[in-house]
């Protein structure tokens, strides 16, 4: 994928305009960035978003319910239903591609124009900025000369908006534009929050609004699909560590790493409801049994598509147990669906799809009696977290277990004679500042590429995204269907 900072670099003339301070007039014609349609915005500071139509390639940006404060007037009710902000977790940045192909021969006259506006804004660091960069790019998508970029005021103490705007004649030879949001949130002791809102490009000739499509998939089909959430731990903490944790390190070199990969949140919980549901559904430091969710989840999608399902977890002991009367470390909250009432008030029901890891050996002993679908946890110890939060204890921990429950998976028929596939990741980082952790794909049969390191910007909505497109299950929320799925972690046409 191409490093937008690398294009801006690479234009021949990059163009920044900062206008007096006022709001925009309405831009001629169709806008093309809108957001404010967005269905999946949030009030919760600590909760990132997919932003449907944009493609997140750094950070965890957030589109923002609430309207904007110390902005009176009619500033503020335009800027209410689409603030975009840079998230709890520092610097983001978003990119959308738009075709200009129906204009082509107004901008080979010279004729055809453009507007470029927006609410850009920061505060809480001097370096705190936004801005929104067009690239224009010829056919064989090089950038030419011509490109601008607008944006926000110095950071204050106090959300610093300003309207932004710039136009133009689009160059000659323009076939698309990349439209680059970075929101950057500063250096420093400081960190600071950068927004943006009520953003707007169009064209004369007028071109029609693209749709906000979901990005496409190319992620197969697979018979089972097993994933594995571990806690508390940074990217840097386990790959940086091969001594503390080679199984790890030997499953990374058998599959594809994910380098670039976010969690949603922080504390735990909401990173798994986010997978499990499309969206982290409560707000802050809240668990089992404090959590009483009637949102569909993957459970009821699976069992809607005539597909098995099954949470191991470690500690659990007899079905459906939530107490920790066989293991002081185990937490029932450590696979989501405990937290849904469909699940947890039908005895039966919880019976038979919530198990102590112990199950899933005899469940592997055939590739029929092996669920579609398996969420398998560790305790509290042995995920990392009582075990020291990604330190060497904690990654030995973590290492030992998952050699324990993977060897027997790896031998099973499933994995030997269907199609399966493994996602390995991590809730949350050991750091509350950055949210920056590590995911592993390894899959049976060749349909997942080996000792491959992927730098695309993934998340956990991208994890439920792909699980969705490899089962063939409808997403939840705009945040799992318009997520990026783990494309390229796959051979691509399978073998």
């Amino acid at each position: 994928m191409k490093n937008p900072l690398a294009e801006l670099l690479l234009a021949a003339a990059v163009t920044t305009l900062m206008p007096a301070t006022g709001l925009c007039e309405a831009a001629a014609g169709t806008n093309l960035i809108d957001v404010a349609s967005s269905a999946n915005c949030t009030t919760d500071p600590a909760a990132s978003t997919t932003i449907a139509g944009w493609t997140t390639i750094a950070g965890s940006p957030a589109l923002w319910c609430r309207s904007v404060a110390g902005i009176g007037g009619a500033g503020a009710a335009a800027i209410a239903p689409g603030r975009i902000i840079s998230g709890p977790y520092g610097s983001s940045a978003l990119e959308r591609d738009i075709d200009l192909g129906p204009a082509g021969r107004a901008i080979e006259d010279g004729t055809a124009t453009y507007r470029l506006s927006g609410w850009l804004g920061a505060t809480g660091s001097p370096t705190a900025r936004a801005s929104l960069t067009v690239i224009f790019r010829d056919a064989a998508g090089r950038p030419l000369p011509g490109s601008v970029r607008i944006e926000s005021p110095p950071a204050a103490a106090q959300p610093a908006y300003a309207d932004r705007s710039a136009s133009g004649t689009v160059p000659r030879r323009a076939r698309s534009m990349r439209v680059v949001l970075r929101l950057e949130a500063g250096a420093g002791p400081k960190r600071g929050s950068a927004y943006a809102a009520r953003l707007g490009l169009s064209l004369q000739p007028d071109l029609p609004a693209p749709a906000a499509a979901p990005p496409p998939s190319t992620v197969p089909r697979f018979d089972h699909v097993f994933l594995i959430f571990m806690e508390n731990t940074s990217y840097r903490q386990v790959m940086g560590d091969a001594a503390d944790a080679p199984f790890i390190h030997q499953l990374a070199a058998q599959g594809t790493l994910l380098a670039n990969y976010t969690a949603v949140y922080h504390p735990s919980d909401e990173n798994y409801l986010a997978v499990a549901d499309g969206d982290t559904a409560v707000r802050g430091a809240v668990y089992f049994p404090h959590i009483h969710l009637t949102l569909r989840h993957l459970g009821d999608s699976l069992e809607a598509a005539g597909k098995s399902w099954k949470a191991y977890e470690q500690g659990m002991g007899t079905p459906c147990n939530t107490t920790t009367r066989y293991d002081k470390y185990y937490e029932p909250d450590d696979a989501p669906f405990v937290n849904f009432i469909d699940v947890i008030g039908d005895p039966q029901r919880c019976q038979a799809h919530l198990a102590d890891t112990k199950t899933l050996v005899s469940d592997l002993r055939s590739a029929a009696t092996t669920p579609d679908f398996a969420w398998i946890a560790a305790d509290d110890f042995d995920d990392g977290e009582d075990a020291g939060n990604g330190s060497p204890a904690s990654l030995r921990a973590q290492d030992a277990w998952l050699k324990r429950t993977l060897t027997p998976l790896f031998a099973s028929a499933a994995w030997r004679t269907q199609r399966s596939l493994l996602i390995l990741t991590w809730d949350e980082s050991s750091s509350t500042t950055t949210n920056h952790v590590a995911a592993i794909l390894t899959g049976s049969r060749g349909s997942v590429r080996r000792g491959f390191v992927s730098r695309t910007r993934y998340d956990h909505y991208s994890t439920g995204r792909t699980i969705e497109n490899a089962l063939g299950l409808p997403a939840f929320t705009a945040n799992d269907a318009f997520a990026r799925p783990i494309n390229d972690a796959f051979v691509t046409p399978p073998r």
